[in-house]
C-alpha cells in the first residue's frame, strides 16, 4: 500500500476509444488483490492504471502505448506541468472557435514532428487536449500521412482541461516509480516477472466492415496481431506473471483449453458515429490466476 494517499482520485485527461472508465466497477472483482510492477502496454486514456493506483496497489508501473501523441502528454504532464497549464489557459479561450481549431490548432498540431524519444514536447500536448476535447466524438484518428484529420465537435461550452485531475497525475507519475515507455507491446513488457501483474487492453475489433474508427495509430492490429498477442500471453503465464487480458469475444479461441479463467462482461462502446449505435457489447476477460487472489495462478492444462 502506499504510505501517503493522493489527495484525489485521478481519472483520464483525454477521451480515448475503448476507455475503461465505465466498467471499472464490473472489473475490481477481477484484479489480483497484490502484485509487484504493474504493466500496461495499450494504455490509452489510463482508467486502470488510475484505478488501481487509487486503490493503493500500484507501487511501480510500466505504462506504454504506440501512439507517440498520447505517450508525449503523460511526459508532458509528468515534467512540464506548469508550462502546459499555462498553455492550456490559453488555448481554453478558443474552445468554441471553430475557425480557430481547423486553420490554428489543427493545423499547426500536424505540423509539429515529435522527435524518437519522449521529450514531453508542451505545445504537441497541449493542442492533442485541445483537439481531443473539441473534435468530433473525441476520436483520435489520422491519415495516411500520420495527419489528424477529425472534424470540428460543435460543442457549446467544451472544458478542455480539468486542473486538478493534472496536478494529481502528476504527482503519481512523480512520486512512484513509473516507467513511461512508447513502443510495441511485447517490448513493453518482456521483462515482466512473476508476481507481476500484466493487463493487455488491444484495439478492440470493429463493430462492423464500415466502422468509423477502428484503430489509435496509423497502423492496424489485425487477425495476425491478435495471434502474436496470444502468444505473448502464453509465454509471460509460462513465467508466472498475473495476466488479464479485455478483448473481442471473436479472439476467444485463442485463449481457450489452455486452464484460463475466461468470462464474458457487458461493455458500453462509447465512441460511435451513430449515437444510437452506443449500446453495450459483449467483451471478453481472460485471466491466467483466481480473481481476487494474491500470487495465485491457475494451473495450466
Amino acid at each position: 500500500m502506499l504510505e501517503r494517499p493522493f489527495l484525489k482520485e485521478a481519472s483520464p485527461f483525454l477521451k480515448w476509444a475503448g476507455g475503461k472508465g465505465q466498467l471499472l466497477e464490473t472489473f475490481e472483482k477481477y484484479f489480483p488483490s497484490k502484485f509487484e510492477t504493474y504493466f500496461e502496454p495499450f494504455l490509452g486514456g489510463g482508467a486502470v492504471f488510475f484505478h488501481l493506483v487509487s486503490r493503493g496497489k500500484i507501487r511501480r508501473a510500466v505504462i506504454s502505448d504506440l501512439n507517440k501523441d498520447l505517450m508525449n502528454c503523460y511526459v508532458a504532464v509528468r515534467d512540464h506541468l506548469e508550462d502546459l497549464l499555462d498553455r492550456l489557459q490559453e488555448l481554453q479561450h478558443h474552445a468554441k472557435d471553430k475557425q480557430f481549431y481547423y486553420e490554428v490548432a489543427r493545423k499547426r498540431f500536424n505540423q509539429i514532428q515529435l522527435n524518437s524519444g519522449l521529450e514531453g514536447n508542451v505545445e504537441k500536448a497541449a493542442l492533442l487536449f485541445y483537439l481531443n476535447r473539441t473534435c468530433y466524438n473525441g476520436l483520435y484518428r489520422v491519415n495516411k500521412k500520420g495527419e489528424f484529420n477529425v472534424p470540428w465537435g460543435r460543442y457549446k461550452n467544451p472544458k478542455i482541461y480539468d486542473e486538478d485531475n493534472l496536478r494529481v497525475i502528476s504527482e503519481i507519475l512523480n512520486r512512484l516509480d513509473v516507467r513511461i515507455l512508447c513502443c510495441d507491446y511485447y517490448e513493453a513488457v518482456k521483462n515482466a516477472e512473476e508476481n507481476d501483474f500484466v493487463y493487455f487492453d488491444p484495439p478492440y475489433q470493429p463493430i462492423s466492415p464500415t466502422a468509423y474508427f477502428t484503430a489509435y495509430t496509423p497502423e492496424t492490429f489485425p487477425p495476425k496481431e491478435q495471434e502474436r498477442l496470444a502468444n505473448v500471453f502464453h509465454e509471460l503465464s509460462s513465467k508466472h506473471c498475473l495476466l488479464m487480458l479485455s478483448n473481442s469475444p471473436k479472439v476467444r479461441h485463442l485463449y481457450e483449453g489452455r486452464g484460463y479463467q475466461i468470462e464474458i462482461v457487458k461493455a458500453p462502446r462509447a465512441i460511435s458515429s451513430v449515437g444510437n449505435k452506443r449500446g453495450p457489447i459483449d467483451e471478453l476477460l481472460v485471466m491466467n490466476y483466481r480473481p481476487g487472489s494474491a500470487f495465485s495462478k491457475l494451473p495450466l492444462v
